[in-house]
C-alpha cells in the first residue's frame, strides 16, 4: 500500500516533464538543423520565385517635412522592367517612371528626363521627399519584396542565433565591422525584417508583413515598409496582386 502510493506521485512528475519538453520542441527553433548556408539558399530560392507582379497599392509617405498618399499603379518584371503611375483621388497620373531595360523614363513635377538604364536617379521624383539615389533594379527588388541592395554577397557566412521565434543572421562586411541583419520566419523562411547598409553609406530599415494566404502560390508582402535617416515609405498592396504573370513588354515604354 505504502509503495502504490509512492509510484502515483511518481508518474505524474515523469508525465509532466515529458510534456513539458515535448511543448519545447515545437515550439522552439531548431537552429543545428537550420544552418546559415542552408538558410540563405532557402531565402534566395523564395525570393527568386517572385518574377513579375501586376498591383494596385496605397503609397504612403512620411518625411520631417510632410506626409502624403496616394494610390500606385505598378507593373514590374525583373531584373530592370517597371512601371509606375502615382495616382491622385480621381484617377489622374500626377507621376510616371517606367525603365525598358535601356532606358529609365522619368515625367513628374520635378523632373521631365531619360536615364541610362544601368544609372541611378533620385528617388525623390517618384516619392517625393525621399532624396535617396537608387537605380531601377533596386527599384524593383524593394517593389517584388526583396531587398533593394544584396546582403547576402559576403565572403564568410553570417552569424546564426534564434530571436524568439524568429532567426537571425548578422553579415560583418568591411574594415569597420558593418553589420547587415535579418530576421527571418522559422516556418517560411521568408524575411521579416532587415536593418542594412544602403550603397551610399546610409543605414536602412525594411519590415514586412505577408499576406495572410499565399498569393498565386507565394508568400508575398501585403505590407513593405522602408526607412531610412528621417525618410519612409509604406506600400500597402491590393489583395487582387497579380505574381509571375506575362507582361506586355510595351507597357514599360511609354508614348512619349
Amino acid at each position: 500500500m505504502k509503495n502504490s502510493r509512492l509510484i502515483k506521485p511518481t508518474l505524474i512528475s515523469i508525465l509532466v516533464v515529458l510534456l513539458t519538453s515535448c511543448a519545447v520542441k515545437e515550439t522552439g527553433i531548431d537552429i543545428e538543423e537550420n544552418n546559415a548556408r542552408v538558410i540563405l539558399e532557402k531565402i534566395e530560392l523564395y525570393e527568386g520565385a517572385i518574377r513579375s507582379l501586376k498591383s494596385l497599392a496605397k503609397v504612403k509617405i512620411k518625411t520631417p517635412d510632410q506626409k502624403i498618399s496616394y494610390t500606385q499603379a505598378t507593373i514590374a518584371q525583373r531584373p530592370d522592367l517597371l512601371r509606375i503611375e502615382a495616382l491622385n483621388p480621381f484617377g489622374k497620373t500626377v507621376g510616371f517612371l517606367s525603365s525598358d531595360g535601356t532606358n529609365i523614363y522619368i515625367i513628374s513635377p520635378s523632373e521631365n528626363a531619360v536615364y541610362d538604364s544601368g544609372a541611378t536617379f533620385d528617388l525623390a521624383y517618384v516619392y517625393p521627399g525621399l532624396t535617396l539615389n537608387i537605380s531601377a533594379e533596386n527599384l524593383v527588388n524593394l517593389i517584388l519584396g526583396r531587398l533593394p541592395v544584396n546582403v547576402y554577397d559576403t565572403a564568410t557566412l553570417p552569424e546564426l542565433s534564434a530571436d524568439k521565434e524568429r532567426i537571425k543572421l548578422v553579415f560583418h562586411s568591411g574594415t569597420n565591422d558593418i553589420q547587415n541583419t535579418l530576421w527571418v520566419n522559422s516556418l517560411n523562411f521568408r524575411v521579416e525584417k532587415a536593418e542594412f547598409t544602403l550603397e551610399n553609406g546610409k543605414r536602412a530599415t525594411i519590415n514586412y508583413e505577408y499576406f495572410d494566404s499565399l498569393i498565386d502560390g507565394f508568400y508575398f508582402p501585403r505590407i513593405v515598409d522602408f526607412a531610412s535617416e528621417g525618410f519612409s515609405i509604406s506600400i500597402v498592396y491590393e489583395p487582387n496582386v497579380e505574381l509571375n504573370r506575362d507582361v506586355n513588354k510595351t507597357l514599360f515604354r511609354p508614348a512619349l
